[in-house]
């Protein structure tokens, strides 16, 4: 892929920190483009000349750059040819899809307690449900072939009401059923996706998106990001500077906990409309509003971006239902139905029955349960780790399930290691970075689980790993 001088310097914000050379500046700038995902391993850069002329340097500055980034094991270069971006960009030593996804699952053997999975015991209605499937569905819990691999009709119409109640102006023929939100995930992805383009992604993110991406052929780019969240004005200038085909966004983000406003929200979009990428809106964690304030989904604010929201029902009833969706315009949801189908041939059509009674039924009770048991457990969390005398730090998360934690002058990965010998796993940093090596000192702490079992994580912890 060739990189024009004008691209380059479309990307570079800046550039000119005003400390040191600006040769340095320059290539340090470049470096952290390449560290980011927004220059790809082999990129064809710019030749110095075309450079020098944009951004209104001499050729000695942009050539002594380039020097620094070929002594460094940034930039390749070949007799009569541009040079290009080396070995030491990213994706080289990160962490593979399959490590990034193993991390967060649960092994066959449960530890004392799991907290490197940020999936919650089935809720009051769902126990109910499964105790009893005969009276929740009026005496006809087995029916037929056993199978919806389309999906069971009375769910895709509990699904679209579910959506329009939001604001999405949703049809049924726009809805997909899927074995749970993953899945929806790996569909749209390798839909939208191509490997002539990367994938835009927050810079801290869900590992489970890096799978898809490498299904797709596609590689990741980095949106930036600051501890209040996604720095909208600078993901914006990527998106028009790049014109990824896609983007992956999470409403509150996994594992930060961080949220876009609404009037952020319409301004990236307005980008993303503008560099034709679509958008999917991840709004798996997006019901579990700590703050009481659920965000509006991107595809309710009528800015006319090309949006796929992708939800389910794990994260407030019960991942076990493996029920999940995606709404789209009717021509892919139709592509879709028809491979999802091909796939697994669906989730069992019980368990889509009985999840169309609850979403109908027993959505916003069971969500007001979830959102205070999952307040009590940050409560004890916060209390567990104060009295222990840890000094870890998190920003109290607008919503979702998990507290970003850091750990000042720790290696998170060692403590990860020294945490699952001691029977209470978790996942650090480095399997939600986009960029190689950002989040080193920072792990994720999912709070679904009871107080009682927070408290003695905790307690493990500070004991046997911190």
């Amino acid at each position: 892929m060739r990189t024009t001088a004008d691209q380059l310097a479309g990307v570079l914000d800046h550039w000119k920190s005003g400390t040191g050379p600006l040769y340095m500046q320059l290539a340090d700038a470049i470096v952290s483009l390449g560290e980011s995902g927004t220059l790809d391993h082999g990129a064809r850069m710019p030749s110095e000349r075309a450079l020098a002329a944009r951004l209104h340097l001499s050729r000695n500055t942009v050539t002594a750059a380039y020097q620094r980034l070929r002594d460094q094991g940034w930039l390749e270069a070949s007799p009569g040819a541009a040079p290009r971006l080396g070995m030491r960009s990213r994706g080289v030593s990160a962490l593979t899809a399959q490590d990034r996804f193993s991390r967060i699952l649960v092994g066959q053997e449960p530890p004392l307690v799991a907290l490197n999975t940020a999936s919650p015991p089935p809720a009051p209605a769902v126990s109910e449900a499964l105790a009893q499937p005969e009276a929740l569905l009026e005496g006809r819990a087995a029916l037929g072939n056993g199978y919806a691999a389309l999906g069971d009709r009375d769910l895709v119409l509990a699904v679209t009401d579910h959506l329009r109640a939001q604001g999405i102006p949703a049809r049924a023929d726009e809805v997909v059923i899927t074995s749970g939100a993953q899945q929806a995930l790996w569909l749209a992805v390798t839909a939208l996706a191509s490997p002539s383009t990367p994938v835009a992604l927050e810079a801290i993110t869900y590992p489970g998106i890096f799978d898809a991406i490498a299904a797709a052929g596609s590689r990741p780019f980095a949106l930036p990001m600051t501890d209040a969240g996604l720095d909208v004005d600078g993901a914006a200038k990527l998106l028009r500077a790049a014109e990824p085909d896609l983007a992956y966004l999470t409403t509150f983000n996994n594992p930060t906990g961080t949220a876009l406003a609404e009037a952020d929200a319409v301004r990236l979009l307005a980008a993303a409309a503008s560099s034709g990428t679509t958008v999917i809106d991840d709004r798996t964690l997006g019901e579990l509003a700590l703050s009481g304030t659920m965000p509006r989904p991107f595809a309710s604010l009528g800015t006319g971006a090309s949006v796929v929201t992708v939800g389910g029902m794990s994260k407030v009833f019960w991942g076990g239902l493996r029920i999940g969706w995606l709404h789209t315009n009717a021509t892919l949801a139709a592509q879709l139905r028809h491979r999802r189908a091909a796939m697994d041939l669906g989730s069992p059509a019980l368990f889509q029955r009985i999840g169309a009674r609850l979403l109908r039924e027993r959505f916003e009770e069971t969500l007001a349960w979830r959102l205070e048991s999952l307040r009590e457990s940050l409560a004890a969390v916060r209390e567990a780790i104060a009295e222990a005398g840890l000094d870890w730090e998190a920003v109290e998360p607008t919503g979702g399930p998990s507290l970003w934690v850091r750990m000042p002058g720790q290696s998170a990965e060692r403590f990860a290691e020294r945490a699952e010998r001691a029977g209470v796993p978790v996942v650090a940093g480095a399997a939600f970075s986009v960029v190689p090596g950002a989040g080193a000192d920072r792990f994720r702490l999912p709070f679904y689980l009871s107080p009682e079992e927070m408290r003695l994580g905790i307690k493990t912890l500070a004991e046997r790993a911190a």
